[in-house]
């Protein structure tokens, strides 16, 4: 790369060209390469840009620059939507890169609403801190139609005791803005008069637009706004020092009550099951504690009256914050109401039930270096169940209730886990007096900083557990509203800087998922339960009406709902069971051949009518036994050749005269199999139609076979060789796909976490798949490849070529067959 930069900067282009593809084929160097390459074809062939700086992106995630370049790309082709959303992703992972927020900000003008154009600005203006992306978003402002003219930010700095920011009149900016403002009772009028180096860089007169206030003596709610009465972001302006910890009181300890801290901002009615589900517990629990409601300046009218009579009843302690502070200062001024309680942290979206304090409580003090303790739930990060890290519905007061009796029951071991999480959490005050409390300093409003804690705490030695005797039902998402991804972006990247360690940790943690055992437990727990009830009472935990037929299939098809999916690995074979129950979907793994009979049990539980086999190919065989075992009917989709060629290991003929139906794919697959159940497509497929000629193909052949991927590197070679106007993606990585490569006449489709193959490939310019193989079988992939692309299919003439409604090679104006 040294010879290549330097030969460019001499204006050598030959050389340097040649330098760059020495440089593609030496793997040290190669993700430069691509980037430079990318940055060579952006102008003329973004398309074949976005490939390069893909590839290059997987090598090195790390890397803004690139990220903003795959904007820069797929801006290129108005592929706006897809800008935007890729752009996010890697905003919140990099939310302080300049080129990337410039990008996304290009992208999101073209993507967005006006409306919700306008509310991301809003949102983020407080957090820009450079002139040029300044410049960049008060241009957009001043092209949107209900935009306000006037704009301004201000925060607190407890250091100086003053306030600062920057106010300015969009309709006049050559002269200062006046404002008015109100703080203990007493209101001022004052104009942003003083320079400000941010509006200075952004290109704004530099003489005036900055405010700065003293606030000498400490006040709760300073209110700026403009004379034309909009407010000022960050107003009411919180003019407080930075909360320091009260000393602790006796140490805290086990026989010291609990304080349950529930936050409210918004949401009326969750609020208030939340609370009511609380006292209702109370009875059954042992542990004296209070139930301190911080009700955070909500904007719920109704919320506020109906906290002050729950107050006036003695039945919550009610703290009324003045201003919106936010979580973080609010707990931390909650925690420190009695410097020698346990506190619990519960979100006001939250349901609980039982003796859920009881347990959390016992759990937290079977160890003295237990800091925190976090129960199961629905939606909980590391402790959601069914299936960690994903959020599921909030299930009823009922089903939780049955939920939480049975997890209570089921006796599995609590689990050290890496971070505990801030819907419910125990925490011990002896951890809070070693650890300290929350930082409020440098961390925004909300989001992570139960983690920051967590990591501080288990830096000096603290441990934190998993209560999977614990179930509390948690709805999510309704307090912050959609300033959660600014505050998550922001936050994140202070975590990573201040734990560099501790996302490979996680990422360990999950691999090893020590929960898994726990949540099987409950899963077994729950089928033990349907199994006592009635048979005619089952039904109630089926969803209505939800299909009752249950897939068998080799994990291609995660979305089937009611299935059983086969996996191997070097030591094992196991299936995974998927059943929509009510109120959480039953997934549990069985061990093959050692828990057939436990598999077969469940299944019996189950509404299933008949058995869909989706797959045959590597399928256990034990599995072709269940039909006749549970005595079910049984249909067969020939998605592989399994069925179509001989085989010694099973019969597959008495299998497939057994079953109701055989959908073959394609009519010139019947062959010589003329028994009933053999049923046909409806109709011939017709492929999409092409325009001009094709430029970039996709590979449409699996490459399994040596013979059809030495067709495929024939043809990137003579590519090559005779300049061929021709780009080939290949989809998946196979043990070919170096030496594919290693001819640069075929790319690897980088997969892009949240998009679908059509859209990658769209991106990449994807006019036409093409297909080598002259014998395809039921596993032909191409003309599925071209359906969900959306483009025309090349392939060898032939029977099933010919019923796919695939083009000809011979309509290609290149040489293609004679590879």
């Amino acid at each position: 790369m040294d010879m290549f930069h330097r030969h460019r900067q001499a204006n050598e282009p030959d050389l340097a060209a040649a330098a760059l593809e020495r440089a593609l084929h030496t793997a040290e160097y190669r993700p430069e390469a691509l980037v430079w390459k990318g940055i060579a074809a952006l102008p003329q062939a973004p398309e074949l840009a976005f490939l390069f700086f893909a590839n290059a992106a997987q090598a090195l995630p790390d890397r803004a620059d690139i990220h903003a370049l795959i904007g820069r790309s797929l801006l290129a082709q108005n592929h706006f939507e897809l800008a935007t959303r890729y752009l996010t992703t890697a905003w919140k992972t990099q939310p302080n890169d300049l080129a990337l927020r410039l990008t996304l900000w290009e992208a999101r003008s073209h993507s967005e609403t006006p409306a919700e154009l306008l509310r991301m600005i809003l949102a983020h203006l407080p957090e820009i801190h450079t002139g040029k992306e300044l410049a960049s978003v008060l241009k957009l402002l001043a092209g949107l139609a209900d935009a306000p003219r006037t704009v301004g930010v201000v925060r607190y700095l407890p250091e100086q005791r003053e306030i600062q920011g920057w106010a300015i009149d969009l309709a006049n900016l050559q002269a200062p803005a006046t404002l008015q403002g109100e703080a203990n009772g007493v209101t001022f009028t004052t104009q942003a008069s003083a320079v400000h180096p941010l509006l200075s860089s952004a290109g704004l007169p530099g003489t005036h637009g900055g405010l700065r206030l003293s606030v000498p003596n400490p006040t709760p709610a300073v209110h700026l706004q403009f004379a034309n009465g909009t407010p000022l972001l960050g107003s009411p302006v919180y003019a407080m020092p930075v909360f320091v910890p009260p000393a602790s009181v006796n140490g805290g300890g086990e026989q010291q009550p609990v304080d349950v801290l529930i936050p409210v901002y918004n949401g009326l009615d969750e609020t208030l099951e939340c609370i009511n589900s609380a006292l209702e517990a109370r009875k059954r629990n042992r542990t004296p504690h209070r139930l301190v409601v911080i009700e955070d300046k909500t904007p719920v009218p109704a919320l506020a009256k109906a906290l002050k009579v729950l107050a006036a009843k003695g039945r919550i302690t009610l703290v009324h914050n003045t201003v919106n502070l936010g979580f973080i200062r609010s707990m931390n001024r909650a925690m420190a109401l009695s410097p020698n309680k346990d506190v619990v942290w519960l979100n006001a979206d939250t349901r609980v039930h039982g003796d859920w304090l009881d347990r959390l409580r016992q759990m937290a003090y079977s160890d003295a270096r237990i800091a925190s303790v976090t129960p199961f739930t629905n939606n909980g990060e590391l402790m959601s169940f069914p299936q960690s890290q994903v959020s599921h519905a909030m299930p009823s007061a009922k089903a939780q209730a049955e939920l939480d009796e049975l997890a209570r029951q089921a006796g599995s071991s609590p689990m050290e886990i890496e971070t505990g999480c801030g819907f419910c959490l125990y925490i011990k005050r002896a951890a809070l007096d070693e650890v300290g409390y929350l930082d409020e300093a440098h961390l925004a409003r909300g989001y992570g900083e139960e983690t920051d804690w967590c990591l501080r705490a288990r830096g000096l030695g603290w441990r934190h557990m998993g209560a999977p005797n614990v179930f509390v039902a948690h709805q999510g998402g309704i307090s912050f509203g959609a300033e959660k991804t600014l505050r998550v972006a922001h936050n994140n990247a202070i975590l990573r800087k201040r734990y560099p360690d501790a996302s490979a940790r996680y990422n360990t943690f999950t691999l090893r998922d020590p929960i898994k055992p726990a949540r099987d437990a409950l899963q077994r727990a729950r089928l033990a339960r349907l199994a006592s009830l009635p048979a005619n009472a089952r039904g109630a935990c089926w969803p209505t009406g939800v299909d009752k037929t249950l897939h068998l299939h080799d994990g291609s098809y995660p979305d089937a709902g009611f299935s059983l999916a086969w996996h191997y690995d070097s030591h094992r074979t196991w299936v995974t069971l998927d059943a929509p129950l009510q109120p959480l979907p039953l997934r549990l793994d069985f061990d093959l051949p050692g828990e057939l009979d436990a598999l077969l049990d469940a299944l019996r539980l189950l509404p299933v009518d008949i058995l869909a086999f989706e797959h045959l190919a590597r399928c256990p065989l034990a599995l072709c036994d269940v039909p006749a075992i549970l005595g079910l009917p049984y249909r067969i989709t020939c998605r592989d050749d399994r069925l179509l060629a001989p085989a010694d290991d099973y019969d597959w003929q008495r299998f497939a005269r057994e079953a109701a139906s055989v959908q073959l794919p394609w009519q010139a697959l019947r062959g010589a199999q003329d028994a009933a159940n053999w049923a046909l497509p409806t109709a011939t497929r017709r492929q999409a139609t092409t325009t001009g000629s094709p430029q970039v193909l996709l590979i449409g052949d699996a490459l399994s076979s040596p013979a059809i991927a030495q067709r495929w590197l024939a043809l990137a070679r003579q590519i090559i060789r005779e300049q061929l106007p021709l780009v080939l993606l290949a989809k998946d990585d196979t043990p070919w796909l170096k030496a594919l490569q290693a001819t640069n006449a075929v790319h690897r489709l980088p997969a892009l976490h949240g998009f679908s193959l059509a859209e990658r490939a769209r991106a990449a310019g994807c006019d036409a798949v093409l297909s080598l193989d002259d014998a395809p079988g039921a596993s032909w992939q191409a003309p599925r490849l071209a359906d969900e692309l959306g483009v025309a299919l090349f392939a060898s003439p032939g029977p099933l070529a010919t019923e796919a409604g695939a083009h000809a090679l011979a309509a290609l104006p290149y040489s293609v067959g004679q590879a």
